[in-house]
């Protein structure tokens, strides 16, 4: 999953993989959607924004325009969207890769909030396909419940997806796997396989997109399938498709 944009930012580089964890000033412009592609996932629309606080991988977030009295502008910032009814705020998935297994942005922190499109997001359960989700716990999707619905949002692909994938070079001890190609991997994935380490999780992603970074080292050398898994029976990532998605408001 390396998402580009597109010519509308000519020279630009990918989405994803190429901030450090330490961006801590605007990169891009602020507040403004940009367009992308990924060969695999197709087109999608992402914002840049500022966390106000700890981001876990692909969790689902809130976003809030905020004035900044120091640079006299707004700052868009983003944080978990909370597991409360009646949001009524306007809703992104964190795209950003820290290299940490777990968590994306911590606060102060600038990244990639996806708007519109094709996503792996942070859930607390399987969701069947061509459904509607909810908010089950903070930045984290689930079966749908009232007044906690994410409009504008469907499952397509439930969380017991697995993508098989030819493996080429793993070396025992190392914490890089070679694969034939990374299409269905994404950060957060977890990788199995003979002598792929125990639990392990994708932490990266090289722009290749034939290189895997992962958690934990090889337990011997890597050889046949490799295979990606999209939750760990704890974290469950439901590809979901958004569309200007938003925590839904009053219903009375």
């Amino acid at each position: 999953m390396v998402w580009k944009l597109d010519d509308q930012a000519p020279g630009y580089p990918p989405i994803e993989s190429f901030l450090p964890a330490t961006v801590t000033t605007p990169a891009f412009d602020v507040g403004v959607p940009m367009m992308a592609a990924d060969s695999v996932w197709g087109g999608a629309e992402f914002i840049f924004a500022k966390a106000n606080g700890t981001i876990p991988l692909r969790a689902l977030c809130q976003l809030l325009p905020v004035w900044n009295s120091t640079n006299r502008n707004f700052d868009w910032n983003a944080t978990v969207c909370p597991n409360t009814t009646l949001m009524g705020r306007p809703v992104g998935v964190c795209m950003a890769e820290s290299g940490d297994a777990v968590n994306a942005l911590v606060v102060n922190q600038w990244g990639w909030f996806m708007l519109t499109g094709l996503t792996p997001v942070n859930g607390t359960a399987t969701v069947a396909a061509d459904t509607a989700i909810g908010i089950t716990a903070a930045g984290q999707i689930g079966a749908l419940t009232a007044s906690k619905q994410i409009v504008n949002a469907r499952c397509v692909t439930p969380a017991t997806q697995t993508v098989v994938t030819a493996s080429v070079l793993g070396l025992s001890g190392a914490n890089t796997i070679q694969i034939a190609n990374t299409d269905g991997w994404f950060v957060g994935a977890y990788a199995s396989g003979t002598g792929v380490g125990a639990s392990a999780i994708v932490k990266a992603i090289d722009r290749t997109g034939n290189i895997l970074t992962v958690s934990v080292n090889n337990s011997a050398a890597v050889t046949g399938n490799v295979t990606a898994t999209y939750n760990n029976a704890t974290i469950f990532y439901n590809v979901v498709q958004l569309n200007r998605s938003f925590a839904q408001g009053a219903i009375t």
